[in-house]
């Protein structure tokens, strides 16, 4: 036996069923799709979730939860990622340039997740009361 000599498996690839050549062929004229029905027809498929009229699933279960609008346009910020930032002066803005918060962002509120801080000047930005008398013992300012 050599390489050149080897001869593929027959039973390796099995032959697709050829539907519609005719009667004789065994699946011909209706192709095994039946007689009328929406499976028999071209592009005929149930969508995902129907089931037969009956009202589905995903209608019957309840429906829970609920988004705010003014969260939208809202975002925290932990003290810890100002320090690092390096900013002196902190507006809205330059938390954006900086990318610290998304564009849409209308109002900021920083809360503390650690005890050192460094002398930072907060301008249009909310703080908790632990937040503030941080940065005020410091030697900054917040501006709300």
């Amino acid at each position: 036996m050599k390489l050149n000599e080897l001869k593929p498996n027959p039973k390796r690839v099995k032959e697709s069923k050829r539907i519609g050549r005719g009667t004789g062929s065994g699946s011909g004229k209706t192709s095994g799709k039946g007689h009328k029905g929406l499976k028999s027809r071209s592009g005929g498929r149930v969508r995902i979730g129907f089931e037969g009229g009956q009202m589905p699933l995903q209608k019957r279960v309840p429906k829970f939860g609920f988004s705010s609008r003014k969260n939208r346009n809202t975002q925290q910020l932990r003290l810890s990622t100002l320090v690092t930032s390096g900013l002196t002066e902190v507006t809205i803005d330059s938390l954006v340039e900086k990318d610290l918060i998304r564009n849409s962002t209308k109002k900021v509120k920083v809360f503390l997740d650690t005890d050192d801080c460094s002398k930072m000047n907060l301008k249009g930005i909310n703080t908790t009361a632990s937040v503030k008398k941080l940065i005020e013992e410091a030697g900054g300012t917040v501006e709300a």
